[in-house]
């Protein structure tokens, strides 16, 4: 089993832990254990003692950073680290740029647009979901409106604050470019992500699922003004960066695949 901390839960938990209190549990976990017994009894498997045991497998591999596990204080095996395409370069010490990548959401506009337009002049958003006549007061007011995905490496490295939605892969690459980040939680995952950035002083977490959210206008200029964030975010990429180019995470997953497919096939 493959995937963020988030989706690869420590299978030897005894109960999964209550990760956030924005609503209570909608599910009994001793009632659904019972309900998954009950299906596993009928084709046959045997019975789990915990729920958690759903995630064992003969390989578990969280490959996040520990900053981004919600698990962190359940997981018994370290993390093996996010797996880069490129591994990000370090973000200039003469950066300016705000980049804002608001590609799966067409409603964020309504609470950030203000906010946005005060920093248009080094803004450079990609939106594609959003309507036409906002990014129109953008690219007006000076913003650098892109039509196409942007190499994330290479905008990183120019920005001095990265606006998202808490994807744990795009927070991840911008962890290790130094970057801070202005994070809309539009979810329970990507909220978690952002409280624990938040929690490290190197992000401001905007919780975008509650009805009345707002983004007030001089909330981004703050951010870039920060600096103590600047530094916080820069030291701690450097660390970072240095572990994942220690550990290569994808060549460390493809050995223990190849391990597991040796051993099923003699």
């Amino acid at each position: 089993m493959v995937g963020n901390g988030f989706t690869v839960p420590p299978a030897e938990m005894p109960r999964f832990p209550l990760l956030h209190r924005i609503v209570p549990p909608a599910f009994d976990e001793a009632r659904t254990l019972e309900t998954v017994n009950t299906a596993a009894a009928r084709v046959g498997l045997p019975r789990l003692d915990r729920l958690p045991q759903l995630f064992a497998g003969d390989a578990c591999l969280a490959q996040c950073f520990r900053l981004l596990d919600p698990y962190d204080a359940q997981r018994v095996s370290p993390v093996q680290g996010p797996v880069f395409e490129e591994l990000p370069m370090s973000r200039a010490a003469d950066a300016k740029q705000v980049f804002a990548y608001l590609s799966n959401d067409t409603n964020a506009w309504t609470f950030a647009l203000e906010a946005l337009l005060r920093v248009a002049e080094r803004l450079r958003i990609y939106a594609p979901l959003w309507p036409q006549a906002p990014l129109d007061r953008l690219a007006a007011a000076g913003a650098r409106v892109e039509t196409r995905p942007q190499p994330i490496t290479t905008v990183l490295a120019a920005s001095r604050l990265i606006v998202h939605f808490g994807g744990s892969g795009l927070a991840s690459e911008a962890l290790v470019a130094g970057v801070p980040q202005l994070v809309f939680g539009d979810h329970i995952e990507h909220n978690l992500y952002g409280e624990a950035l938040e929690r490290a002083g190197i992000a401001r977490l905007v919780p975008t699922y509650l009805p009345d959210t707002r983004l007030e206008p001089h909330a981004i200029r703050a951010l870039i003004d920060d600096d103590a964030m600047v530094d916080r975010a820069a030291a701690l990429g450097s660390r970072l960066r240095t572990t994942a180019a220690r550990h290569d995470a994808l060549a460390h997953c493809e050995a223990i695949c190849m391990d597991l497919l040796r051993a099923s096939h003699p």
